[in-house]
Formats: C-alpha cells, structure tokens, sequence
C-alpha cells in the first residue's frame, strides 16, 4: 500500500503542475508541486530513494512540461539526497517543520537550476525569484499535506 501511496503522489504531482498549480498563480509566482512531492519522498524514503526520484521527477518534468532546464534532474536529484540525508535526523511530523524543510529545498532546487544557467547572477536570482516562490511552495505543500492526510486519511510523514 505505501508504494501505491508514492506512486500516487507523483501522478498527484503531476498533474497539479501542470493543471491547478499553473491557475494558482500569484503575482507571477506558481507553486512548484515537485518539490513538494519531492521533499515527502525523500521524508519518507530516505536518501537513495529521494535522490532516484528526484532524478525521475525532473526527467518528467523536461518531458511534460517541455521545459528548457536540463539541470531538472539535477537539482531533483540534490534536493532529495539532501531532504532524506539530513532532514530526516529533525522531528518532521510537524507542520512548521515540513513548511521550513519545503522553503529551504525550493531555494535549493532554484539555486541549482540557476547557478546551472547563469552562476553570476545567482544571488541576485534567487532574491528577486525564488524567495517568493519558496514561501508560497512551501504554503501550498503544506496545506496540501493537511488536506491529504485530513480528507484523505493517508499520513504522508510518519517516523521510520
């Protein structure tokens, strides 16, 4: 059942990015349902897990969204090595907690896609973009999280 539940999510995922997440947008910032699927994943998973399908969900993201990021992968692949290495050692049943781990993993995905496009501009970027696509990912994930485990009945983070 706990594969079932994975494999949803990311069928989930995808499909909230490309349909109800590009809708939601606000002040030209979208929520970035990879990385939200992407920081459970690796929450729940571990590390070698997050990293795999960090890898797949930025190679579904180049194919579904047809975008010109070559470094989705790669960014996919850090952010869910980094979210199962060390976030997991956190108490992350809480929701602050979730919503800082998801904050922190968008401005590193960014950061990565970024620093892979233009590292000169890097900082500057991730000021006038990421910023505010991070708070808003994060929002959006965690509520996502609470309507899926309140509605749902399927608890995305439980300890290991």
């Amino acid at each position: 059942m706990r594969r079932f539940s994975l494999w949803l999510l990311v069928v989930l995922a995808l499909i909230f990015q490309v349909t109800i997440f590009r809708k939601i947008e606000l002040w030209g910032m979208r929520p970035d349902a990879t990385v939200i699927i992407l920081v459970y994943m690796g929450l729940g998973l571990g590390s070698v897990a997050g990293a795999l399908f960090g890898f797949l969900l930025g190679l579904a993201n180049l194919a579904i969204l047809s975008t010109s990021m070559a470094s989705m992968p790669l960014a996919g692949t850090v952010v869910g090595f980094v979210v199962g290495r060390y976030a997991t050692k956190v108490m992350y049943e809480s929701y602050l907690v979730q919503l800082v781990i998801i904050f922190v993993s968008v401005l590193v995905f960014d950061a990565v896609n970024l620093a892979w496009a233009d590292l000169s501009g890097l900082p500057v970027s991730l000021l006038r973009y990421s910023l505010g696509s991070a708070v808003y990912t994060s929002v959006a994930g965690v509520t996502l999280a609470i309507v899926i485990e309140r509605i749902i009945g399927l608890r995305l983070v439980s300890q290991r």
